[in-house]
């Protein structure tokens, strides 16, 4: 074991980050969140006077997490990813000889509530959609990533992610690059392949219209990005959340919501309203436990209790 030092525990943070990337497959969002959290543990220990790994007990990341929470007003759900980013870390740490135990092994794992996750009505939601109907081709591009945030429930990083060859125009299916880099594929219906032809051919028009020679080729190439920005580049997070704030969230009652994952929540609530089997649904989300999947069974308590009253046989 070595001592550390301010200098140390960044270098440490450094390598744990790149360590974790590499055996978890950690999406860059999760990294930074990762960073983030510990981030504000290193200038937490720094302001203590802690200079040491080992230092660190119980006590002391109880009381970090106290402050996060009274100081800063965290949110339970803020707490868990702060305490799941420790619990990381220090677990590194001791598989690295760092520590002689993890002190996170006498604290209690922190409790993330419950919540519904947040829907929309199917007939609002496909109104809504429709109406993203112009030839122009920030319309175009709006609409089919709308169609396949909704019509494959798709998470906004692997929306961004998709390339040209990840589509299979025939098949109708979209080849889905999820959490620690697993592969599923998804379906999409009539909807979605007419939003994905528009799209493709104005997004041809671009490559061939407004770029030469090699950069033209470059976004034609199979491995190139199926959803370009304005400028030719990948579409990003902050992009596909202004086009589903534009598009969606403007025109809905006063306290609604509408992220890009809201439209993945309406996906899988309305696939279960009609009546799509859990483990299916979990699935087509890439889900690694129906344990997550089965929050939705939450949403529809009405569909549930006709499933009740017809099939359980104790009248």
């Amino acid at each position: 074991m070595t001592s550390s030092s301010p200098d140390a525990f960044a270098h440490d943070l450094d390598a744990f980050l790149d360590a974790t990337q590499y055996a978890r497959g950690l999406s860059p969002a999760t990294r930074q969140a990762y960073a983030n959290a510990l981030g504000t543990l290193l200038d937490d220990l720094r302001r203590r006077g802690v200079t040491d790994w080992a230092q660190v007990d119980a006590p002391l990341l109880a009381d970090h997490l106290r402050r996060l929470q009274e100081g800063r007003g965290y949110a339970p759900a803020t707490l868990a990813q702060h305490t799941a980013a420790i619990r990381a870390l220090f677990g590194w740490l001791l598989d690295q000889g760092r520590i002689p135990a993890s002190p996170l092994d006498a604290l209690p794992p922190a409790k993330r509530p419950k919540r519904l996750p947040k829907t929309l009505p199917e007939g609002e939601l496909n109104a809504l959609i429709e109406a993203v109907d112009g030839d122009d081709p920030d319309s175009l591009r709006d609409r089919v990533a709308l169609e396949l945030l909704y019509g494959c429930g798709l998470r906004c990083a692997e929306l961004i992610g998709l390339n040209l060859h990840d589509a299979d125009l025939r098949a109708h299916t979209l080849r889905v690059h999820g959490k620690g880099d697993k592969e599923r594929v998804v379906p999409y219906g009539p909807p979605a392949h007419a939003a994905l032809l528009r799209w493709l051919q104005a997004r041809k028009r671009f490559a061939l219209t407004y770029k030469k020679g090699a950069l033209a080729a470059d976004l034609l190439a199979p491995r190139a990005p199926l959803l370009l920005s304005p400028t030719g580049r990948r579409a990003g997070r902050p992009l596909i959340a202004a086009i589903v704030h534009r598009r969606i969230h403007a025109f809905l009652p006063e306290g609604a919501q509408a992220t890009p994952h809201t439209l993945r929540h309406a996906y899988a609530t309305h696939l279960l309203e009609h009546g799509a089997p859990l483990m299916d649904i979990r699935q087509l989300l890439g889900h690694a436990s129906v344990a997550t999947t089965q929050i939705y069974t939450h949403v529809t308590p009405t569909r549930l209790r006709a499933a009740f009253d017809a099939a359980f046989p104790r009248r």
